[in-house]
């Protein structure tokens, strides 16, 4: 009993040796299959992630009117003499709609300070005054690289190797921000995987499913390549106005707000290029109508046309720049050459 346990003895070492490079060979083949799909700091993969995630500062820009940055939320802030509390990105609306229901020159907006911003990189600053504002603004250096027309699909999780403890650990992320902080502190010896499949989320809610990394870096460039505009396309555009009814929430000559001359007035888009506009007081129908173009740097123009009579005619535009397209709002501006005034045409849905 003795000689067979000096006999177990002698070849433990053995034994554990060769467990121990069981185990590394199986935990090394699986760290170089992930290698194949890792996410480096200076990868076109992380710089593309790094654009989506980043903070947009151009959502904001009815109260801040700057893509450096945005301003946190609650603010208050006093429009057109109206004073509110802005308390979700869905209480921009509230300006919009107080700014189409006064019939004025020119619309203000005063926010209330202090106030907190937030840049690009998720890093905030106090702001004291409309003066240093104003000099933030002035002072920015962003080149605005943000990508608007694509989204991740929350949550998803990445796998990160460290080389030190020889362990994985998985993080899973919620929002742009958590996942844009991670990319920023990524460090070029982590070896840190997606864990796919995830989803991809597109301005008109479409969603694709995402298998690995070049598939990741091929479906944001070509989204890219359709969005320089912002969150418009030829098919957003024709699936949105098709659908329902449409009023006009606001309508500016040059800085001359005429909206109360169109509030009788309900639109219908048909998708074979034709409108018909009811006046609700007179029953009488009009028809005109409409159709897009894709410019050469990508932008998406839209023509009207509901003839010759007044006030109808003011309308008639063969290329208003569509500005935005919500599910219930189409937003359409013609700028004035050289100058900052321009025409605006925002359709509501009834």
């Amino acid at each position: 009993m003795k000689t067979q346990g000096n006999f177990v003895l002698l070849f433990l070492p053995l034994i554990i040796l060769v467990m121990f490079s069981s185990c590394r060979s199986e935990s090394d083949t699986l760290i170089e299959d992930s290698e194949n799909q890792s996410i480096k700091p200076t990868s076109k993969t992380a710089n593309l992630m790094l654009k989506v995630t980043m903070n947009d500062g151009s959502i904001d820009n009815i109260i801040d009117n700057s893509t450096c940055f945005t301003v946190k939320l609650p603010v208050t802030v006093i429009a057109n003499g109206s004073e509110e509390i802005i308390s979700s990105v869905d209480d921009f609306q509230i300006i919009e709609d107080i700014f189409a229901e006064f019939n004025n020159d020119t619309d203000t907006l005063e926010i209330i300070f202090p106030i907190t911003v937030i840049f690009n990189d998720y890093t905030e600053t106090s702001v004291g005054n409309q003066t240093e504002l104003e000099t933030i603004n002035s002072n920015c250096t962003t080149n605005n690289e943000n990508i608007e027309c694509v989204d991740f699909k929350y949550p998803f999780s990445i796998s990160v190797f460290d080389s030190q403890s020889e362990l994985i650990q998985t993080i899973t992320f919620i929002n742009d921000k958590e996942l844009f902080g991670f990319l920023k502190n990524l460090k070029e010896e982590d070896i840190a995987s997606i864990n796919f499949p995830i989803v991809v989320v597109f301005p008109d809610n479409t969603e694709t499913t995402i298998v690995d990394v070049d598939n990741l870096e091929e479906a944001i460039e070509d989204t890219v390549e359709n969005c320089d505009n912002g969150d418009t396309t030829t098919d957003l555009f024709t699936n949105t106005v098709t659908k329902g009814h449409w009023e006009i929430q606001k309508y500016k000559d040059n800085q001359n707000n005429e909206t109360q001359n169109y509030k009788d007035f309900i639109f219908t888009f048909s998708d074979d290029g034709s409108v018909s506009v009811e006046n609700t007081v007179t029953n009488e129908i009009t028809n005109g109508n409409w159709s897009t173009v894709t410019r050469a740097d990508g932008g998406l123009d839209a023509s009207l046309d509901f003839g010759s009579q007044p006030p109808l005619d003011k309308l008639n535009n063969n290329n208003w720049n569509v500005k935005k397209v919500q599910d219930n709002r189409v937003m359409l501006d013609d700028r004035k050459s050289g100058g900052i005034s321009k025409d605006e045409l925002f359709f509501k849905k009834k």
